[in-house]
């Protein structure tokens, strides 16, 4: 699969088959993620790869921080947001349920990278460490798309449970989580979300007006 075909066509992954996946499978995306550009080539990524089994225990504090987005944000807020979302259900098509799950069970993934960065204090290099994080994590969806593997870019359960999340993954106290990224063989085909023009999306400043 050539780039554009991996960018056009990688989606969100929300289930997955019971699959594993070689260890050294993932240290190859991990490594095509430390190719990404970074601040002063920086490289202030850090990543901490999660297996199955201790993703289990996560999954009472991943089900509190749903709950307690329903709380904050209310149910019709956030069942809105998923409306157009390709979230697997059970029979009912409830898309809010299926998200539970996911977040609960992180989709059976049998793993989950947890990257993370260094904390801050200068706004600036915080800025810049958000954005080497990012580019490294989009190397790896679009890596593992490739390959035939799922992924989902989580942030969602670190709003409310980031703290318990990285003490339960006995986190550096110097670090923090950027982002939770699920891995696995898809166990859905999800469609492409409704996407905007992109014309809606670009000013152009010092061209011909055409």
């Amino acid at each position: 699969m050539d780039i554009f075909e991996a960018i056009k066509t990688r989606r969100s992954v929300r289930k997955y088959k019971d699959i594993d996946i070689p260890k050294n499978t993932i240290l190859e995306l991990i490594t095509y993620g430390c190719l990404a550009p970074s601040a002063g080539n920086g490289q202030p990524w850090q990543f901490l790869v999660v297996h199955r089994s201790f993703l289990d225990k996560l999954e009472a504090t991943l089900g509190e921080s749903f709950d307690q987005r329903i709380a904050d944000g209310g149910e019709d807020l956030l069942r809105e947001a998923v409306r157009d979302l390709p979230i697997p259900t059970k029979e009912n098509g409830d898309k809010l349920t299926g998200l539970k799950t996911f977040y609960r069970t992180l989709g059976g993934a049998p793993v989950g990278i947890v990257v993370c960065v260094p904390k801050e204090q200068d706004p600036w290099v915080w800025r810049n460490h958000l954005s080497d994080a990012s580019a490294a994590i989009e190397n790896i969806l679009l890596a593992a798309w490739a390959q035939g593997l799922g992924t989902c870019w989580m942030t969602g359960p670190l709003k409310t449970r980031g703290d318990a999340i990285a003490s339960l993954l006995e986190l550096p106290k110097n670090l923090e989580i950027v982002a939770i990224v699920t891995l696995g063989y898809p166990d859905h085909k999800p469609e492409m979300p409704p996407k905007h023009d992109v014309n809606q999306k670009v000013k152009w400043i010092g061209f011909d007006v055409e």
